[in-house]
């Protein structure tokens, strides 16, 4: 198993949501699924979060 970066997108209705995760995973399909999981777990617990960096253009 290797060790990948993974950004995934959502376009939604306002905007653009990306989401980017460290896997630990054999392929790009299952590094996206591994991704995808991560990021579930956390919206379970999405009221301990804030968003730390930006940039405005």
């Amino acid at each position: 198993m290797a060790r990948k970066k993974v950004t995934l997108k959502a376009t939604m209705g306002r905007g653009e949501f990306y989401w980017v995760a460290e896997v630990d995973a054999d392929s790009e399909e299952e590094a996206v699924v591994a991704a995808e999981n991560l990021f579930l777990a956390e919206m379970e617990r999405s009221s301990g979060w804030e968003f730390t960096d930006f940039d405005v253009s």
